[in-house]
Formats: C-alpha cells, sequence, structure tokens
C-alpha cells in the first residue's frame, strides 16, 4: 500500500499542507500565504496519485473535507490572492468543526472523495467517547521527544515569515507524530501490544473476504457490518431492509433474564435469587445488588459479577494449587446457549450469529499459519464479541435491552451457582470478576474441584479453561499482578506495565518497580533509581475549559497552555491547577497538583538523552511503596504511633 502521511493548517493568513513519503523519507510543504501560492503545484502534485491513501489523524472529519472543499473550487480562484484564498479555506474550516460539534454528517462522504483516505483515528476507535484521544495526548503515550501546541492563534492578522516558519514546524512535528502512530497501527513497533498487529492488513484481508469496504472501520463498526452481512444473508434480505432501530421495553422484569437451569442449594442464595427475580426494571434503571457468601463480597452489576477484593497475596504451595476458572466465550455462549435474540429480529439472527461463532473455532486453529485465515478469524471474533455491548447501545439495530440483562445476570448467577458449589466442599474461592473465578485449592481436592466443573458444565453447557498461578498479588480486584506456573506474568491496573495509546500511562516506572519487586524480590528504591528511560518518570496534565496549569517559583509564574508532560524533580517549580475566570464550578481556585513540597521539570520537548541527575527518586519510590504497604498491611488501617509530647486538643 503506497501512503502519504499528511496534516493540514487552515488559519486566517495561512493554508499549509505538510506531507510526508515514508518510501522515499521527502517531506514537503504546500503554502497559500501572502508571500506564496503553491495550490497549482498542489493540484499538480495529486495528479495520477490514484493508487496512494492519504493517512491522517480525524482526517476523514476535517482535513479530507478541507482538501476536498480546496480541489472542487480550485479553477474558481486564479484570481483571488493568497490571502483571499486562505480566508475562504479558513471559513470552511470553521464551518467543518462547527458541524462536527453538532454531529452533522460531513459535506462530502468517504467514497466522494478525490484523495483516498487512511483515518487512524477512526481505525483505533479513538471518535468513541470513552476512548477519544488527541495527538497530543498520544506524543505523550508514544515517548515521542516533542509535544507541540500551535504557536500562533488561528485567527492571527498580519503573519510574519516567523510566524509561518513556527506554524510550518508545528504542522511537521504533527505529521511525524501521525506517521509514528501509523507504523503502530501496522504492527511496526517494539510495543508489545502493538507488535505485529497490522491492523490496516486485517482491514484489506476482511475486504477481500467478505467484500465489506471497511478500511476506515473501528473494530466494534467491522464487527456490526460482520453481524448485518450474516443477518441478511439468513434473512433474504437486502441491507436496505435492515431495521434502523433497535426493540424498546418501559420496563424489564428480572425473572425473565434468567436461564431456566438457574437453582441454589444455601438458604442465602435461595432468599437472594427470589428476591432478584422480584425486581422490575424501568428504562433507565441498572441492574446493582450484592451479596456476602463465604467472606466474600459479590458485587452484581451491569458490566458482570466481580469480588470486593481486599489487598492481599496468595501464593501456591506443597498443600494448595491457585487455579483460574475462565469461561471460554462466555457472552456468545450465553446468548447462543440458551438461544437468546433481540426481540424484533426473530431466530433468523442468533441462526446468523452462531454461524458466525461456529466458523471462528471451525477456523481458529489454522489461523496460526495462515495470515489471511488469521484475519477471517479476526473478524468474526470482532462480529461474535460485539453483540452484546451492541445490545445495550440505544442507537443500534441490535438493541433490546433484555438480551442484555439476560447476558448479564444469567451469567453472573450462572458463575454464583459455581461459587456455592465450589464452597460448600470446602473449595474457597479467592475472587470472581465477569467471565471466571480464581481457587485456593488444596491438592488432596483437585478430584474433587474437577467432579464440580464437569457437573456445572453437563448443566449450563458452558466451557471452562484452566490456568495455574504460582502467586497472585492483589491490590483490589481490579488490581492485580498473577505469576503463572510457566512464568508468564498477568496484570492489570496498579501493576499494568504496557498500555494501550488511549490509556495513561503516567509514572510508568511504578508499576515497573512493583514487577520487579514481586517477581524477582528486587526493592523498589533499587529499580526506581537505576532505570535509565526518563520517558518513564513522565506524568501528564491537560487543560480543559475550567482549568489550566501554571508553574510557581518565588520568581514567578509560567502559564501553560493544553497538555503538558513533566516529572517530579529535585529543583524546579510547583505545578498549580488555576480556576478560569469562565468556570461556573465551585471548586477550588487554585490547588497543587501533587501536594506537599513536590516540584516538577515541565518537558514537552524531552530527548532519550536528557540527564537523570535532577529527577526525584523519592517521589516514586513513594508511590510504589504505598501500595505495597497496603498490600502488607491487607487493608487493615495502620496503627498510628503518638508521640505523649504531642500538643492535642483533649
Amino acid at each position: 500500500m503506497k501512503v502519504y502521511i499528511y496534516d493540514i493548517e487552515t488559519m486566517q493568513e495561512l493554508f499549509l499542507i505538510g506531507l510526508f513519503d515514508p518510501e522515499t523519507k521527502e517531506y514537503q510543504e504546500f503554502e497559500i500565504s501572502r508571500w506564496n501560492n503553491s495550490l497549482d503545484r498542489f493540484i499538480k502534485f495529486i495528479e495520477n496519485k490514484d493508487e496512494y491513501y492519504w493517512v491522517g489523524y480525524n482526517n476523514l472529519r476535517f482535513d479530507s473535507q478541507v482538501i476536498e472543499y480546496v480541489i472542487k473550487n480550485y479553477d474558481d480562484w486564479h484570481h483571488l490572492s493568497g490571502l483571499e484564498i486562505c480566508a475562504k479555506i479558513a471559513q470552511k474550516a470553521a464551518d467543518v468543526i462547527h458541524d462536527a460539534n453538532y454531529d452533522v454528517f460531513p459535506e462530502y462522504r468517504e467514497h466522494e472523495l478525490s484523495l483516498k483516505q487512511l483515518d487512524l483515528f477512526k481505525i483505533n476507535h479513538f471518535d468513541n467517547k470513552n476512548r477519544m484521544v488527541s495527538l497530543k495526548r498520544l506524543e505523550f503515550e508514544m515517548d515521542l521527544e516533542n509535544i507541540e501546541e500551535m504557536p500562533i492563534h488561528h485567527q492571527k492578522i498580519d503573519m510574519s515569515k516567523k510566524d509561518i516558519i513556527l506554524t510550518m514546524n508545528y504542522c511537521r512535528n504533527d505529521v511525524m507524530a501521525t506517521y509514528e502512530f501509523y507504523k503502530i497501527t501496522t504492527g511496526d513497533t517494539e510495543h508489545p501490544l502493538y507488535k505485529g498487529n497490522n491492523q490496516i492488513q486485517l482491514r484489506m484481508d476482511i475486504k477481500e473476504e467478505f467484500g465489506i469496504n471497511c478500511l476506515n472501520y473501528s473494530d466494534s463498526k467491522i464487527g456490526d457490518e460482520m453481524i448485518k452481512k450474516y443477518y441478511c444473508q439468513e434473512k433474504g434480505i437486502e441491507y436496505a431492509q435492515l431495521p434502523k432501530k433497535g426493540y424498546f421495553r418501559t420496563e424489564i422484569n428480572v425473572k425473565n433474564c434468567i436461564a431456566s437451569y438457574v437453582e441454589f442449594k444455601t438458604p442465602q442464595l435461595k432468599e437472594f435469587l427470589k428476591k432478584i427475580k422480584a425486581i422490575k426494571l424501568k428504562l433507565l434503571d441498572d441492574f446493582k445488588e450484592s451479596v456476602v457468601f463465604y467472606d466474600n463480597t459479590y458485587s452484581f452489576m451491569k458490566g458482570g459479577l466481580h469480588t470486593e477484593n481486599s489487598p492481599k497475596i496468595f501464593e501456591a504451595d506443597d498443600e494448595y494449587e491457585i487455579i483460574d476458572w475462565d469461561v471460554s466465550s462466555y457472552y456468545p455462549a450465553i446468548i447462543i446457549n440458551n438461544e437468546k435474540y433481540p426481540q424484533h429480529l426473530g431466530k433468523d439472527f442468533l441462526r446468523g450469529y452462531k454461524q458466525m461463532f461456529d466458523k471462528r473455532l471451525e477456523l481458529k486453529p489454522l489461523a496460526k499459519t495462515d495470515k489471511k485465515i488469521k484475519g477471517i478469524v479476526g473478524a468474526l471474533k470482532l462480529a461474535v464479541n460485539s453483540v452484546y455491548g451492541k445490545s445495550s447501545d440505544m442507537q443500534n439495530w441490535i438493541y433490546d435491552r433484555q438480551l442484555t440483562m439476560f447476558t448479564t445476570i444469567t451469567g453472573e448467577l450462572s458463575l454464583m451457582m459455581l461459587i456455592e458449589a465450589y464452597e460448600l466442599r470446602g473449595i474457597h474461592v479467592i475472587s470472581a470478576n465477569t467471565d471466571g473465578v480464581t481457587l485456593r485449592v488444596k491438592k488432596c481436592d483437585l478430584e474433587l474441584m474437577k467432579a464440580i466443573n464437569n457437573w456445572w458444565m453437563d448443566l449450563t453447557s458452558y466451557e471452562l479453561e484452566r490456568t495455574d498461578y504460582k502467586k497472585i498479588i492483589f491490590s483490589t480486584v481490579n488490581d492485580y499482578l498473577a505469576i503463572k506456573t510457566d512464568g508468564e506474568v498477568k496484570k492489570k491496573g496498579d501493576f499494568l506495565t504496557d498500555f494501550e495509546l488511549h490509556k495513561n500511562k503516567s509514572a510508568r516506572i511504578v508499576p515497573l518497580a512493583l514487577e520487579q519487586y514481586y517477581i524477582h524480590d528486587i526493592p523498589v528504591d533499587i529499580t526506581i533509581s537505576s532505570h535509565n528511560n526518563i520517558f518513564d518518570f513522565c506524568l501528564r496534565q491537560k487543560a480543559s475549559r475550567d482549568f489550566h496549569y501554571e508553574g510557581h517559583t518565588k520568581n514567578g509564574k509560567t502559564v501553560y497552555n493544553k497538555l503538558i508532560r513533566y516529572y517530579v524533580s529535585n529543583t524546579g517549580e510547583k505545578l498549580m491547577k488555576v480556576k478560569n475566570d469562565s468556570c461556573t464550578t465551585n471548586a477550588a481556585p487554585i490547588s497543587q497538583v501533587e501536594a506537599g513540597e513536590w516540584v516538577m521539570t515541565v518537558c514537552n520537548h524531552l530527548t532519550k538523552d536528557h540527564p537523570l541527575s535532577n529527577i526525584n527518586y523519592e517521589y516514586y519510590i513513594e508511590k510504589a511503596n504505598r501500595i505495597i504497604h497496603k498490600i502488607q498491611l491487607e487493608g487493615k488501617k495502620r496503627k498510628v504511633n503518638i508521640d505523649k509530647n504531642q500538643l492535642t486538643l483533649f
């Protein structure tokens, strides 16, 4: 695939296109201003470039719209000056942004664009409000040397040549940041979560196999389109005949969300089941219940069952094993095994869904050696796993909240039946979370455990998959480090060291130190003080509509705009969160980012060989030790020793 990486700047007196060719490593610019007009050169440049894809960030919604406007109006602008053309383009850009803010469809649909687009923003599903990430955020998460904000206001008039050069440098930095993200998206990276995972190739394989033009689709949208395709085939209808909306219920009886096989033996859980069967959920009501059973508190919520674990360490030894049992493809299996489907779509939906599920299982063994089959299996996985989420989305054609509730509640109660069976026979459950349970089981009870599992699988038709651990360290149920018997490490929350790019990797050195401490018994101060990657010490803050950040020293203050990268240092400035005049909340007008005497060094420009001598290692050591102490105390409050000579009020 031939690509150009690009970005545009649309200012009152400057229109700029920055362009990088990864194949030739050539960077070039097309400028329109009071001094230059490269419009003719740009139009000539794009001729006979039909094989190229233009790769950007949120470019389908913005950059491509502006460029298409330029291409379509180019012939009418020959008599205009550079500044007049800039003004027209700037107004168009403002209109595009306004429409996007109000969710108005873009003027030019993707198939109408003159230049083929690849939008990394959409492919990575960053257009979802829960995953939305700016390019500046990505620059932090990717450890890029420069995190630059626009140096010149878009409405500035009487721009100087120096202003234009500053803007060009800013644009080039964004283009190269987009290129780095493109490499990650294609799997050309050492990042363990993305290495070798070519999302562009996956989409090309899906297009070839299923005829779905999905290059700019997120995983979620690909899943949705796959389901539509299978449903149309099963139903014998055209795409245009698909339902436009879901099935709305004013009330859901929880008793209708529980599989017929669900029952309990203990009076406590029998009463609990009776209680929840009587619940009726209104349209916007959440399902939220809890029960204490054998010293564990089990929470039943919209996201699934989980225990409210306190900080604790569990280790396998000569007497006990630690075993995790996960239910294979739990939510899809619940839907298929219990023959559930959205009310308005009927059993044709279930048949199509089961075809996808079975096809994936059939091809999965071949995916390890065949890249094309791997792409097909990947597409089927996206489709199968997306149904549960789509069933709770009011905007989606699959929507039927009773299907969502049946999947969740039946899943929770089914696991609770397994948990009850374990506990009644003396096998203790350490934790439970959505699709599985973790046990601390005596070796002499392994056959008993196996018998319980077989009983449960025969009853429910679900499959349990086993993982053995040497050690599990819990901070909470969602924060743990688990060491498998083969040495592989599973991490979550406080212990996570490799982050998806829409998540916050601030102070990554802390979980790195915790990992070394719990796996190799290396004190955190040794790991932290000997670590030589400056980026792992960095944190970030981002200004909002209500607040901005300032650096305060005895000599004055520095006002920072938007996103800042910093590390805690021996010398520097105190970082303050400052309320804007336009803010209407009751928040404090000013507060310190890190309480105490900590000072920061802001480093939006940071090289890999930046000196480490100014890092305040004590800050990071204290953060790591705080987690260790919490676990050692097993969630108990520390006993405070009071100095008898200390003055008190009483």
